[in-house]
Parts: structure tokens; sequence; C-alpha cells
């Protein structure tokens, strides 16, 4: 590829790249946390994946994402879940 070329294709990756984002579980009153999984925003979507494996889900945000582990976590006795942008771009 030539530099140009290169360039545009660079430009154009960055644009449409998916934001990376976390489901962090809250324990207690703001006592402790954990990372219940991880996520990619795309613009029309987006996907999340455990940590502990087994459990994907596709939703139509990452804030759906959020409140589908939110029930999972809420069965299990924890507090809240929050949605953590993992770059510096303002939520999309």
């Amino acid at each position: 590829m030539n530099d140009v070329f290169t360039a545009l294709a660079r430009e154009v990756a960055l644009e449409e790249a998916p934001r990376l984002f976390a489901i962090v579980e809250e324990y207690g009153e703001a006592e402790d946390a954990r990372v219940a999984g991880y996520g990619l925003a795309f613009e029309d979507r987006a996907e999340a994946n455990s940590v502990e494996g087994g459990f994907h889900l596709v939703s139509e945000s990452a804030d759906s994402a959020r409140t589908l582990f939110e029930i999972t976590s809420r069965s299990t006795g924890r507090r809240r879940v929050h949605l953590v942008w993992l770059d510096d771009a303002a939520p999309a």
C-alpha cells in the first residue's frame, strides 16, 4: 500500500472502530468492585462477554448489555452494575 492509501485506510478504520467498555459490579455501598465483562459497542449493537467465559450477549446498546448483566447480578446479591467506557471518547 502506498502512504496516502495507508493513511486513508487508518482514518476509516479509526472512525468506524467499535468502542470498548467494561461491565463492573459494585459490592456493598461502593466498597468494592469487580469486572464482570467486557464488550464492544458498534454503531448498531453491542456485544459483550463475561470474564469467566460462557456468557456472550448481543444487545441494542452498551447500556442494554449493562441492564442484562445487572439482572444476573441482582440474583447473586450484588448491588449495582456500572457501564465503564474504556476510551477517551464521549459516549456515542
